[in-house]
C-alpha cells in the first residue's frame, strides 16, 4: 500500500458510546470545560459521568485547575469524528468486532443466551434456584446427585447433595473469574459471571427432572444404563465448555482462544474432580 493510499485505523472502542462522542464533541468546541459543565450540559449524575470520562481517558485529559482538555489522540478523534478531508481515515468500532470474540459453530452461538441472563441477573439466580431446589430434591430420591456439569449415581445425604451443587457452582464461576481476572487482568462484572456460570447446570436439571416424569408416568424407579450416562456427561461437557467460553466472551470481552484456554481449564478440572470422587 502506498503512503498516499495509506489508511489510518484507529480502535474506537469508547467512542462508540454516542454519549461520549458528544462529550468529546462539547470539549472540542469549548476548548476546555470544567466537571459541573459537563454534568449540566449532559444531565448525567456523578457515577455515570465518571464512568464515561473514565472511558475516554486517552482522549481527554484534566489540569491541575480540574479543567478537561482533549488529547492529541482526542484532537486526531474529533478530526476523524467529523470527517475530515485531508486524510483517508476509517474508524473503527470493536463491538463491530464482538461477534469475532464469541465462539459459534456455523450460525449457532450461545451469544444472546448469555447476553440475556448477564443483563437480566436476577431473572437467572430465581430461576437457577428453583431448578436447583427441584432438581436436586428430585435427584436425591433417585440416588442422583450433580458434580459441576455431571450426574453422578451416588446416593448421599440430601444436604451433602445441596452442598455439592452450590460448591460445583461457586468453584466453576469462582475459578473463571480468577483465571481471566490474573491470567489476563480482566475484572470487570466479576458477580455477572459467576451468575450466568450457573447455567451450566441446565442439562443436568433437564435430565434429573426427564428421568423423575418417565419414573412417575411409568410407575417405576427409571435406571439409567452407564452407556447413556457416559454419553450425556459428553453432550454436558460440551455444553459446559460453550456457556464458559461464551460467557467469557461476553462478561470478560475475551478473545476465543483465551476464553477458550480458561473454559478448558475449568472443563478438565471439573473432570478431574469427578474422577476423584467417584474413587
Amino acid at each position: 500500500m502506498s503512503e498516499d493510499s495509506k489508511v489510518d485505523f484507529i480502535d474506537f472502542k469508547a467512542l462508540s458510546n454516542p454519549t461520549r462522542r458528544s462529550i468529546l464533541e462539547y470539549i472540542a468546541d469549548m476548548e476546555w470545560i470544567t466537571y459541573t459543565q459537563l454534568t449540566e450540559k449532559f444531565e448525567l449524575k456523578s457515577g455515570p459521568l465518571y464512568y464515561h470520562l473514565r472511558q475516554i481517558k486517552q482522549f481527554v485529559y484534566q489540569d491541575e485547575h480540574k479543567k478537561y482538555y482533549l488529547t492529541e489522540e482526542g484532537k486526531r478523534a474529533i478530526e476523524i469524528i467529523r470527517g475530515s478531508n485531508d486524510q483517508k481515515v476509517e474508524i473503527v468500532y470493536r463491538e463491530k468486532e464482538e461477534e469475532h470474540k464469541v465462539f459459534s459453530i456455523g450460525k449457532f452461538s450461545l451469544a444472546k443466551f448469555i447476553r440475556f441472563f448477564a443483563k437480566n441477573p436476577i431473572h437467572t439466580l430465581i430461576e437457577f434456584i428453583i431448578l436447583a431446589g427441584v432438581s436436586v430434591f428430585i435427584g436425591s430420591g433417585n440416588k442422583i446427585l450433580i458434580v459441576g456439569n455431571f450426574v453422578v449415581p451416588l446416593e448421599v445425604p440430601i444436604w451433602l447433595a445441596y452442598v455439592s451443587l452450590i460448591g460445583s457452582w461457586l468453584f466453576v464461576g469462582g475459578f473463571a473469574e480468577l483465571l481471566s481476572r490474573f491470567g489476563y487482568k480482566k475484572k470487570q462484572k466479576p458477580f455477572t459471571l459467576l451468575n450466568v456460570s450457573n447455567l451450566i447446570f441446565l442439562p443436568s436439571f433437564l435430565f434429573i427432572l426427564i428421568v423423575a416424569l418417565v419414573g412417575a408416568a411409568t410407575g417405576t424407579t427409571v435406571l439409567v444404563p452407564s452407556i447413556v450416562l457416559l454419553i450425556l456427561h459428553g453432550v454436558f461437557q460440551i455444553w459446559s465448555f460453550l456457556v464458559i467460553i461464551t460467557a467469557l466472551g461476553e462478561i470478560k470481552e475475551l478473545s476465543i482462544d483465551k476464553s477458550a484456554l480458561i473454559a478448558m481449564f475449568v472443563s478438565y478440572t471439573q473432570i478431574i474432580g469427578l474422577i476423584f470422587i467417584l474413587l
